[in-house]
Order: C-alpha cells, then structure tokens, then sequence
C-alpha cells in the first residue's frame, strides 16, 4: 500500500552564502512503513541565480521530482534496497545463471559497502567516480575489469529508469575510469605450429576437444554442449551453451550459426566418434558416463599438464579461440570473415547474424588454413622441434 504524501512546495533559505531548499522525505521503516524526515537540497551558490525568480525556477524544477518521488513505490529506496528487491531479482529470472552470479558477485564484493546506502534518487555521476577511484585504490584491478563494475553498476540505473524508480540520465555513464588503474594483461594465441605440437601429445579425448576449439573456435561453454548430431562432418552447428549443470541456448543469434569443419577436425572428430562406438545422439565430449564433461578439469588434469611439460606456454581455452581468429587473419582472412568463423555479434554487422550459408570467402579462409596445416603436418619432424 502507498501512503498518500501531500505535495509539498518547498521552503528555500540561504546559509552560508548557498541557497537549499528544505522539504520532507519519506524514509522506510523496518516494518515497512513509511515516516516523514526533515530533508536539505543545495541548490548552488546565491550567486548562481541571477534573479529571485531563477531560485524558484530551481526550487519548482527539484520539488516536481520529489514529489514525484514520493507517489512512488520508491520515494527512499537505497541502492542496496533497489538491487536486493528489484534488479538482481530481474537479472536472474531473465539473463544466464552466470550473469547473475557475476553481476551479484561485483556488487557484493565492490558495489554494495562503497555505494549501497546511498538513496537511490539522490544518486550523483560524482558518486559514481568517487566509487571507481576508491575501488582503484583498494584492489589491484585493470581497467577492464573497473568497466564491468562500472556496467553493472549502469544497468542498476537502466533498469531503475524502466521500471520508474529514477528520472533523468543515467548517472553512471559519465563516470571515467581512473587513469592510474592497472592496464589489462596482454592476451595469447597459439600460433598452427603450436596447436599441432599440442595435438601430438594428448590422448584422443582431450585432443578431439582441444582440435574443435582450435579448427572451430567454439568457447568453452559450447565444447561442453556440442552433441552428435550437430556434427554433420564438413560444419558443426552450435546450438546451446553450458555453464556449470546448466545448459542455454549461444549468447546472441550470430553464436547459434554453424562452423565449416576442415579435414584435419573431421578426421579427428571420426577417430574419437569410432573409439566411442560410433554414437549418433548424445553429447560429444564426455568420460563413458555420457555426462557432460568438465571442459576446467580436463585443462587442469590433462591438458595443461602436457602443454607446460612441452615447454609451451598455458593460455586458457580462450587461447584455442584467439588462435582460430590470428591465424585466419595471418592467411589473409579480412576481420569481417574471422568475425564470422568466431560467431561474434556486433550492431554494425548485424547482417552477418542472419547468413544461412557459408561465405564463398569464409570457406576460401579454412582451406587455405587447412593446407597451411597439411604443409607442416608433412614436415612435422622439422615443424616439431620448435618452440614457437
């Protein structure tokens, strides 16, 4: 139930050389009612208002949106209120359980003790910054990893804005990122003379995994979801995602297209198919136990350990994936046709997320990848002893 709240004019005073107003706000209780408390807005310095009749102006303009405020559902709501009812319940009914934990992570560990207790209405681009240098200078974190805190914190105020909750611009998107805050790592790729040497010394499993994340490109998620029947022997279809135990459907439209397979994935992918027995249906990548497999665990238990012992750097999965893209790239591919293998949405490429079949160029790109690799597989005994 909302409690009726009389419109208030507003009474505007000076003190030391500033003009506030002075209105009344309804503060939550702890039973959920609502009490009355005597509140102070600075308007600006006196002489910023040239005339009596601008400081009414800017009274009027700051009581209209208190007053709106308090026919509201959230006429005192903190942030902390405002993300604990409304956002995160928001955020995992409708994105990905590993958004949720993401966004609810970031907001428990950098967002909820530094910005939390501020009212959600009275929420400043000032705080915003003020947040951001705090957290730069308590956590060693890149810039990158400020922008996320900085996203989240942003769609707190999207959502607040479509759901009422505030007016006016969003007032995180002014906020810079610190300066002096640590520059991102470099990221890796491994080279085709690298990922040969990898294949050569896993076991079929781990080297039918780490052969469709190198040929193909697909993230982790998706070599944990890729079933049989999406392999059709010269493409593979992505069509769902996992995260933990739970499976979702590729993050955009343009993730959801298929992949050319070349001869050298093919013949791998039919080996490992042939060791398992020939499946048609289920899961491609799994122990026996036809449960999904644990794509952390396998690179921890096998794959790194193999990689390191060669003398090879580790670089993730992600390392697999930049490896598609830098090679292609390398070969002459363009970066709209390495977008396209890696399945990348962008607003200027839209058109891309809705091709039914392969690009003349893409197909051109994996042949002329495929006999790259056809070329050092005959020359391995030399390829095999560098270090690259």
């Amino acid at each position: 139930m909302i409690q009726s709240v009389r419109y208030q004019k507003g009474h505007l005073y000076e003190d030391h050389g500033a003009l506030f107003v002075r209105y009344r706000l309804g503060i939550r209780q702890a039973d959920g009612s609502i009490k009355l408390q005597r509140m102070a807005e600075r308007l600006g310095k006196v002489e910023d208002f040239a005339t009596k009749a601008e400081a009414e102006t800017a009274r009027q303009a700051f009581m209209q949106k208190v007053n709106s405020a308090q026919t509201s559902l959230y006429p005192s709501m903190t942030l902390d209120e405002f993300v604990e009812q409304f956002y995160l319940p928001w955020v995992k009914s409708e994105l990905r359980a590993s958004t949720y934990k993401s966004y609810r992570d970031i907001w428990n560990l950098y967002l909820a003790g530094r910005v939390g207790a501020i009212r959600l209405r009275q929420f400043r681009t000032v705080d915003a910054s003020r947040m951001l240098r705090s957290i730069a200078e308590d956590c060693d974190l890149t810039k990158t990893t400020l922008g996320h805190i900085k996203s989240v914190l942003s769609g707190v105020f999207t959502h607040a804005k479509n759901e009422g909750a505030y007016d006016g611009e969003n007032p995180v998107e002014g906020a810079r990122i610190p300066r002096n805050a640590r520059e991102p790592g470099e990221t890796y790729a491994y080279n085709l003379v690298q990922i040969l040497r990898i294949l050569e010394l896993l076991p079929l499993l781990p080297k039918a995994v780490a052969a469709t994340a190198s040929f193909a490109g697909l993230r982790e998620g998706e070599l944990c979801g890729v079933e049989w029947p999406d392999f059709t022997g010269d493409a593979l279809t992505v069509k769902r995602s996992v995260w933990k135990t739970i499976v979702n459907e590729p993050k955009t439209r343009a993730s959801r297209q298929a992949v050319p397979v070349i001869p050298t994935l093919a013949k791998i992918l039919d080996e490992y198919r042939a060791s398992m027995h020939n499946p048609r249906t289920g899961v491609i990548f799994h122990q026996g136990n036809r449960e999904r497999m644990d794509m952390d665990k396998l690179a921890q238990r096998v794959i790194r350990p193999a990689v390191e012992a060669s003398g090879l750097p580790w670089y993730g999965w992600h390392g697999f994936r930049r490896g598609i893209a830098s090679n292609l790239y390398e070969l002459g591919a363009n970066e709209k046709i390495v977008q396209r293998v890696l399945r990348h949405a962008k607003p200027h490429v839209a058109k891309d997320r809705y091709i039914k079949a392969f690009d003349p160029a893409v197909l051109e790109a994996m042949q002329r990848m495929q006999a790259v690799v056809d070329g050092l597989v005959q020359q391995w005994p030399a390829v095999g002893q560098q270090q690259n």
